[in-house]
């Protein structure tokens, strides 16, 4: 009697095994399709709570001027035993870069030069409020000390300080403070590179210098210098726009400025009229330095959405790497607006906005000279790579002929326009409250836990 068994894979197994590792094959290439389909749709919808996020940031302002700061590892607030953990991996690093960064500026600098910076070079004392004054000094206000200082006028305010015009007490010498408050929302980071590029601002003259940097358990402080000619913001509320040659003259201070800083390895990320300053004499000094990024060398790269939305470069908005270009794309915007009022991509209504500066091509006016035409074009590159300011030499650029580089680094060039004297109004004792000059404001150690290491200085060229 013949065998019989219903399971049809036993009587025929090889097609049943044909067909049964089709269908594995099968049901394993549908896994890695949901896979892939799944991992497309988390990535637009992260990229679309990004976009929301950024339009809420920007809701009811004028998008051309909110500031934003989002880079991925600052983005979240942190608690302040995380803080002091994060500053205490951190220092280390901090010194290196600092010792590096020494070494660059002494390069760039003569021989005589270096010489003497080396030798009048103050170092604060890691975590202190500042360095001690030394005996000699000790009958001297304490220039590390809010209480030191008479306060005059707000220059200016923002979402975490203000900028007040002050003098050290008994003194004529006016200085601009910086006081920032610190809360969970305010970056260490941030505060520790605007004291740390302040302090290296001093060798150049074409950037805010940096006297001291000091804080409390509650504020943190910057002294600058005092720039009584206001910020090419307001010259152009003023004016409406710039003539041709101060267009020329004060880019070209600007271009001065900003090499400095990439030599050093800064880049600015918040070029815009605003945080460009002028001097009594009409001189231009690049200022605010709070969104800047240290150690970003040449073929180096950095990512993170930074700066003011009309001034951003396509790569940031793109949330692609980035180097110091973008602070070219951003000079080019300022140029623009300097010489015409308006923004090459000026628009109300955000996403049109990014589109425009992420995909269409500037809008230049075609009355505009035509060499400024030819080098906002350079400027408003949409590759990055190809962008005049990394690509080229841009003090070569005809637009600049008339210009002697060599006389302006040495500030020998007259200014095409001197500012007005400031009102005095501006000189007066201040009457309102300050909350930074609370009793306990005035005591900072080492061992607090709201003190960031490495924050303070005195600048040895400073002699208040």
């Amino acid at each position: 009697m013949k065998r019989v068994h219903s399971d049809s894979g036993t009587l025929n197994p090889k097609p049943s095994e044909e067909k049964r590792r089709i269908t594995n094959s099968e049901v394993e290439e549908m896994k890695k399709k949901k896979k892939r389909e799944d991992r497309d749709k988390d990535e637009e919808k992260l990229q679309e709570e990004r976009e929301k996020s950024l339009d809420e940031q920007l809701q009811d302002k004028d998008c051309s001027g909110v500031r934003i700061h989002t880079d991925s590892k600052d983005s979240d607030p942190q608690t302040s035993k995380e803080k002091k953990r994060k500053r205490e991996h951190q220092e280390d690093e901090d010194q290196a870069l600092k010792r590096k960064r020494e070494r660059i500026s002494d390069e760039q600098l003569p021989d005589e030069c270096c010489r003497e910076k080396k030798q009048r070079r103050i170092e604060t004392d890691e975590g202190e409020a500042g360095p001690e004054i030394p005996e000699a000094q000790s009958s001297r206000l304490n220039p590390l000390s809010v209480t030191s200082y008479t306060f005059f006028s707000e220059l200016g305010a923002g979402t975490f300080g203000k900028v007040m015009l002050a003098a050290l007490r008994d003194s004529k010498s006016y200085v601009a403070v910086k006081a920032i408050k610190k809360t969970e929302e305010t970056d260490d980071n941030s505060l520790l590179t605007e004291s740390q590029v302040l302090n290296i601002a001093r060798y150049s003259p074409f950037l805010c210098q940096g006297y001291a940097a000091f804080q409390t358990q509650r504020h943190a402080f910057c002294v600058m210098e005092y720039l009584s000619g206001g910020s090419l913001e307001n010259e152009l509320l003023r004016h409406g726009t710039l003539d041709m040659e101060r267009v020329r003259f004060h880019s070209a201070e600007m271009i001065c400025g900003l090499q400095y800083l990439h030599g050093v390895g800064i880049i600015h990320r918040d070029i815009k009229p605003v945080n460009v300053l002028l001097d009594h004499r009409g001189h231009v000094k690049i200022s605010d330095f709070g969104l800047a990024k240290q150690s970003i060398f040449e073929d180096d790269l950095t990512t993170g959405l930074a700066g003011t939305l009309g001034y951003m470069a396509p790569e940031i908005l793109q949330e692609k790497a980035y180097n110091a270009a973008v602070d070219w794309w951003a000079f080019g915007v300022t140029i623009c607006e300097m010489a015409t009022g308006m923004s090459p991509f000026y628009n109300s209504d955000i996403k049109q906005l990014k589109d425009s500066i992420k995909f269409h091509e500037p809008e230049i006016p075609d009355w505009l000279d035509d060499d400024l035409k030819h080098l906002l074009g350079k400027l408003l590159e949409k590759d990055r790579k190809q962008r005049l300011g990394v690509r080229g030499d841009i003090r070569s650029h005809s637009f600049y002929k008339p210009i002697d580089w060599v006389a302006l680094e040495e500030e020998k060039l007259q200014p095409p326009y001197q500012p007005r004297t400031p009102s005095a109004e501006l000189f007066k004792p201040y009457n309102g409250k300050l909350s930074f000059l609370g009793s306990q404001e005035d005591k900072a150690t080492s061992g607090d836990t709201n003190i960031i290491a490495g924050f303070s200085f005195q600048s040895s060229t400073w002699l208040p």
